[in-house]
């Protein structure tokens, strides 16, 4: 019986998420508003132009430039949280038990303070011009 024990253990299961289930904006997909390009093979930089006409490049943390590399319009806040566990358990790698308020606080910060994707009622197509890196000249 031990071995089927610690099977089981290993066997994480998913958390419940109950925060995604009240979420108001749950049902919005969400979609990059910005250029963006490749620093290295790591990282990126989102670019946009301040006031003044210059340009100003913001490097982003590993999560939140994950979240805005995966917003391409076609599924909903909620879906994408089955997304990111798959993820998880596809590494091998315990869920954690907040995931689904991680997600949403930085998804909306990535749409409220970086300015960098949009919610909308239905899917989108990306705009050309946000949807693949910037075409160095």
């Amino acid at each position: 019986m031990g071995i089927f024990k610690n099977i089981f253990k290993r066997n994480k299961s998913i958390p419940e998420f109950d925060f995604i289930e009240t979420y108001e904006h749950k049902d919005k997909y969400f979609s990059r508003i910005k250029k963006w390009n490749w620093i290295n093979s790591e990282q990126i930089s989102i670019f946009e132009k301040d006031e003044k006409g210059k340009i100003k490049m913001t490097t982003m943390e590993y999560w939140y430039q994950e979240m805005f590399l995966d917003a391409d319009g076609q599924i909903t806040i909620a879906e994408y949280l089955s997304v990111l566990v798959k993820q998880f358990q596809d590494s091998k790698m315990e869920i954690p038990t907040d995931l689904d308020k991680f997600m949403t606080k930085t998804i909306w910060s990535l749409k409220n303070d970086l300015k960098a994707i949009e919610f909308t009622d239905s899917k989108v197509q990306l705009k050309a011009e946000y949807k693949d890196p910037i075409e160095k000249p």
